[in-house]
């Protein structure tokens, strides 16, 4: 049972994402605020995902750093909002506003197994905004070396620690280090965000 946590600044929407989602036998509501603040200040405690409303005028500030590895967060968000780009480079899930009680479900779904996800068009609008000029890209990071490398690309398909030690023959306790070594160089604030980076810096292929 998936726990989830329903933040929007209007009762209406908070209304009707509880009546959807309750209606999915795998996921719990397990609180409702209208700021991501208040939730915050509660101590984000009890919940495994957070579907937050970023659709309208005021834009929360979002600072995945600020929550750590759990809980994981989906952002129901315009499609038009030049935000879109940033937050799933930064690691988060975002889905269109009027995306149905299935999407969402499965959207959070994937969040909480660490996973990126979008609908295709918000995902192709961002690769697309994305692309860097000539020059730019892993000359502004640290260097990885060889086995970095290595680690980086089964993190592009969603490995955990255990499963890349199990695919390039080393220990688990390695495959973390190496993995905590590639956020630190690449600046980033969780996995989903330094496979993001990275996509982007071409160090690794689309």
């Amino acid at each position: 049972m998936l726990r989830l946590a329903l933040i929007s600044p209007s009762p209406l929407v908070l209304a009707g994402l509880r009546a959807g989602l309750g209606e999915h036998g795998d996921v719990e509501v397990v609180w409702l605020s209208q700021t991501l603040a208040e939730w915050q200040d509660a101590g984000v405690v009890g919940a495994d995902v957070a579907i937050v409303d970023v659709g309208g005028d005021g834009v929360p500030a979002l600072d995945a750093r600020g929550l750590g590895a759990r809980p994981a967060l989906v952002l129901l968000a315009d499609d038009q909002s030049d935000h879109v780009h940033s937050w799933l480079e930064e690691g988060f899930t975002v889905l269109p506003f009027t995306a149905s009680s299935e999407m969402i479900v499965g959207a959070a779904h994937a969040a909480a197994a660490g996973l990126v996800a979008s609908s295709r068009r918000q995902w192709t609008d961002a690769l697309r905004f994305a692309r860097l000029p000539e020059g730019d890209g892993a000359s502004d990071f640290e260097p990885l070396t060889p086995r970095e490398k290595e680690v980086l690309t089964q993190m592009t398909l969603g490995l955990g620690n255990r499963a890349i030690a199990d695919a390039l023959q080393i220990s688990t306790h390695t495959a973390k280090f190496h993995v905590a070594q590639i956020m630190s160089k690449l600046e980033a604030s969780s996995r989903a965000h330094a496979v993001a980076k990275a996509l982007k810096a071409s160090l690794v292929a689309r």
